[in-house]
Formats: structure tokens, C-alpha cells, sequence
């Protein structure tokens, strides 16, 4: 069975960006401009880059990757030997700054990360019913267990 989870696209303001461009690639099409062509494409890297991992199950493997449409680029890399899959909590610090006003947001982040004799790969991360729902997905069909290494109780 294929295991397929979205890790994440550009920041917003690069989707705005990409919106934007492909508005002006139009209308510099339509005046026969070469120049929206080459802002067409950049455009389109804008709306549609993503990344994720796939999980084969069946032949015990993990492919991270960037994909631009169904084109999925990244290296498989064999997952035979886990061990187990570990739910942990971190806080995260963001700094936005615009001209002279900063803000820092720290949030709470569970991340799902699967244990390897010899490394660890983190898988995905995000809130914490989403991490639960697929580590539970992931450790069915992978037949491993899962610890929850979080300070709050949460059931699994």
C-alpha cells in the first residue's frame, strides 16, 4: 500500500505572488510580449510547488519529495530495519517582520518521527489530532508501535 502526505506548499505570499504574475503574464500575452511566457512559468512554480513524503509500505520505503504537479521528485530510502514511530512536542518561534514592526509568535508543533537503528526522519508535522490520525495510519500498516514522547496526555 502507498502512503501519500503533503508536507507543505510555499508560504502564502508566494501563492499571492504567483496569482498576481499570472495576471500580468496574461495580459502580457495578449499584447504578443515574449516576456509572459517567462512570467507564466515563474508564475505557475509559484501556485503549484509542493512537498510531501510517500511511504511504500509494501516494499518498506520513504520518499521525500518536490513536486511541481504529478512530477514528484526525491530518493527512496529504505526503511526496512524501523524501529518505531515517535510523536513529539516542540515549540516553534516566528519572527515576521514588516519595515520597523516586529512580531514573534511561538506555537506548540507535534511532530511524527520514525526511528531508524541509526537515524531519525522526521515525517510530518502540524497539530496534534492530524500527527495522531497519521501516525496511527502509518504504524497499522507498517506494524510498529508509536510513543508518545508529549507532555500532555494524549490517547491514541
Amino acid at each position: 500500500m502507498i502512503l501519500k502526505y503533503k508536507t507543505g506548499n510555499l508560504p502564502p505570499n508566494f501563492i499571492y505572488l504567483g496569482v498576481m504574475l499570472f495576471g500580468v503574464s496574461i495580459w502580457r500575452m495578449a499584447v504578443l510580449d515574449w516576456k509572459g511566457l517567462l512570467i507564466f512559468v515563474i508564475s505557475l512554480l509559484c501556485l503549484f510547488i509542493k512537498s510531501g513524503i510517500i511511504i511504500d509500505t509494501d516494499k518498506r520505503r520513504l520518499k521525500r519529495y518536490i513536486g511541481f504537479f504529478a512530477i514528484r521528485r526525491g530518493e527512496w530510502e529504505n526503511i526496512k530495519s524501523l524501529i518505531n514511530l515517535q510523536i513529539i512536542k516542540t515549540r516553534e518561534t516566528q519572527v515576521m517582520s514588516v519595515l520597523s514592526i516586529s512580531r514573534t509568535e511561538t506555537d506548540d508543533v507535534f511532530k511524527l518521527i520514525m526511528v531508524l537503528p541509526h537515524k531519525e526522519i522526521e515525517l510530518l508535522s502540524g497539530k496534534n489530532d492530524f500527527i495522531i490520525k497519521a501516525a496511527n495510519e502509518i504504524s497499522l500498516e507498517l506494524q510498529t508501535s508509536v510513543l508518545n514522547m508529549t507532555i500532555d496526555e494524549i490517547k491514541l
